[in-house]
């Protein structure tokens, strides 16, 4: 699409939700919280770069859940403000009718649980009035952040999540995680991973520092679990889609950083990520060496149970409809009692003489800065141009002989704007659905937020670029996407009045959840709603009229 007519666009959708709620002097119109996916294009969207036509401020945010005590009702991360100068103000002076827009990077399904949660987590930061902008968004010229835009944004609540996982999959995986050991039902291959009981969990401790994740539980439809407050009903707004690289370290020579390591199918990812296979040999397709060979042990670096990145990931590969397994395997007691065996999660696994680790990370920056240190471990994150900038001794490989990022796979070096291999990102086998890890990012609004929602999906879709002098190719563009996973149902939460999952692609919206969900064509899915419409027809007798979904897990 032409960028100027992107940025036309952009500009007419802002002054559009701008003018929507005006309601007092400096309205906060929109206070996002969740995943990081987002955080950079949308901040720098909503400044209006490259013309500057907004201002902005960036430092250290707080969400805060009033449902629970301190010291486990807060979580923090990177906050950015843009607000419009307002009729006749400027940036350091807004007038009285500047609007506001605040987001704080946090967890996707802290996001939701922040949104959800009734009452709302409201968001603030502990920097004063005057304090200068801390510089977090590339390319932004910032303003010291002025008193009347703090009074503005601090301690109001969230009115949109930003996700890279639905809600009905965050709220699985609450569930999940907070449920006693052992399987969840006799039907399902999903298990209760002991961090629980609930509303307020066991806290999911990181191996590598003293960095912790509290689950704490929340409803998506019905009543608030803590307060028994109505939960009101929600719109889903698509933004994009981003694949998770899956990445070694390359300090061993003779282990993963060796060239002949460059595919790993989804069976031996699997289980490297449950603790079956621990040698560097076993991603790489040669002949049999013979027991006496020499191995080298791996480290299969595990993300938060809560994590959307931990989400996908797990319902991508190992817990998928081919493995049944899951990363917190052999980490929970005896069967329906609260006992998580290590925590934070340190498996070890010795075959002959070689030892291999599955330990826990806290956080995509965690991981990375992990992997970039550890010799021959392996881990997963969303790409982005942002989470691997700088960092080396890493390189990603294909899965199932698929590129995540590229047209086709060179040696696995990661595109940093160092290395001038950003152009080269087409993200090509996200956008045709071939590369089996990957997940839309969207936002969650109440009706009174959709407005302020499209504006901001607008504004990080017009920063994402391919091609010649591209700098953030961070995620397929909602416009681009020609392909979309099968939602489902998932099992044990309720998420609408009658649990029915849509795949949003026949009139209906969204609903349900869709990590590891099967991939369908757009074309497909256009063809079966043209079937699903002649359902119960009389003349072809096709059958029920109630089916909404492809209704395929993976």
């Amino acid at each position: 699409m032409n960028m100027k007519f992107v940025k036309c666009l952009l500009m007419l959708a802002l002054l559009a939700g701008m003018s929507a709620v005006q309601l007092k002097a400096q309205t906060a119109q929109a206070v996002v919280a969740g995943s990081s996916a987002l955080w950079v294009e949308m901040g720098q969207g909503m400044a209006g770069l490259p013309s500057q036509n907004n201002c902005a401020w960036t430092g250290t945010g707080v969400a805060t859940d009033s449902r629970i005590s301190a010291p486990y009702n807060t979580e923090s991360g990177n906050i950015w403000v843009v607000w419009t100068p307002g009729t006749g103000g400027s940036c350091a002076a807004p007038a009285s009718d500047s609007t506001v827009y605040t987001f704080v990077s946090l967890d996707s399904t802290v996001g939701n649980r922040c949104f959800f949660a009734q009452p709302q987590c409201t968001v603030g930061t502990a920097s004063s009035a005057g304090t200068a902008g801390a510089g977090k968004l590339p390319g932004v010229t910032e303003t010291a952040l002025p008193a009347s835009i703090l009074a503005a944004f601090n301690n109001q609540a969230v009115n949109i999540a930003a996700t890279d996982v639905l809600p009905a999959d965050a709220k699985f995986a609450t569930y999940s995680t907070l449920a006693a050991c052992g399987p969840l039902s006799s039907t399902t291959q999903f298990v209760g991973l002991g961090y629980g009981p609930g509303p307020l969990g066991t806290q999911i401790k990181s191996y590598y520092s003293s960095a912790a994740f509290t689950p704490v539980d929340f409803n998506i439809y019905g009543k608030d679990p803590i307060t028994n407050t109505t939960v009101p009903a929600y719109t889903i707004t698509p933004v994009g889609a981003a694949p998770e690289l899956i990445v070694v370290n390359t300090l061993n020579s003779n282990g993963f950083g060796s060239a002949a390591v460059k595919n790993v199918n989804r069976a031996v990812l699997g289980l490297y990520f449950t603790g079956i296979f621990g040698r560097t040999a076993d991603i790489i397709a040669q002949p049999f060496a013979g027991t006496s060979a020499t191995y080298y042990g791996t480290t299969a670096l595990v993300r938060e149970p809560l994590s959307g990145t931990y989400r996908v990931f797990e319902h991508s590969v190992p817990n998928n409809k081919e493995l049944y397994q899951t990363q917190e395997y052999g980490n929970c007691g005896t069967n329906g009692t609260y006992s998580v065996t290590s925590n934070p999660l340190n498996s070890t696994r010795t075959i002959g003489g070689t030892t291999s680790y599955r330990r826990r990370v806290i956080g995509t920056g965690q991981m990375v800065s992990t992997l970039t240190t550890v010799q021959d471990s392996i881990g997963y994150a969303f790409w982005s141009a942002g989470n691997f900038a700088g960092k080396s001794n890493i390189k990603y490989v294909t899965v199932d002989g698929v590129d995540p990022i590229l047209d086709s796979y060179s040696d696995g070096t990661i595109p940093q704007s160092a290395n001038g291999l950003l152009p080269n990102v087409t993200l090509s086998h996200v956008k045709d659905g071939t590369y089996p890890i990957w997940s839309m990012l969207r936002l969650v609004s109440y009706s009174g937020g959709a407005s302020a929602a499209s504006t901001l999906a607008t504004a990080a879709q017009s920063m994402v670029s391919f091609g010649p002098g591209a700098t953030q190719p961070d995620f397929v563009p909602l416009s681009q996407l020609n392909v979309f996973r099968a939602h489902y149902a998932p099992s044990f939460i309720s998420f609408n009045s009658g649990n029915v999952a849509s795949d949003g692609i026949c009139g209906a919206p969204e609903a349900g959840g869709d990590a590891g969900g099967m991939v369908f064509t757009l074309q497909a899915g256009a063809d079966y709603c043209v079937l699903k419409s002649s359902y119960g027809n009389t003349t072809t007798g096709v059958g029920p009229t109630n089916t909404a979904t492809f209704g395929i897990r993976q």
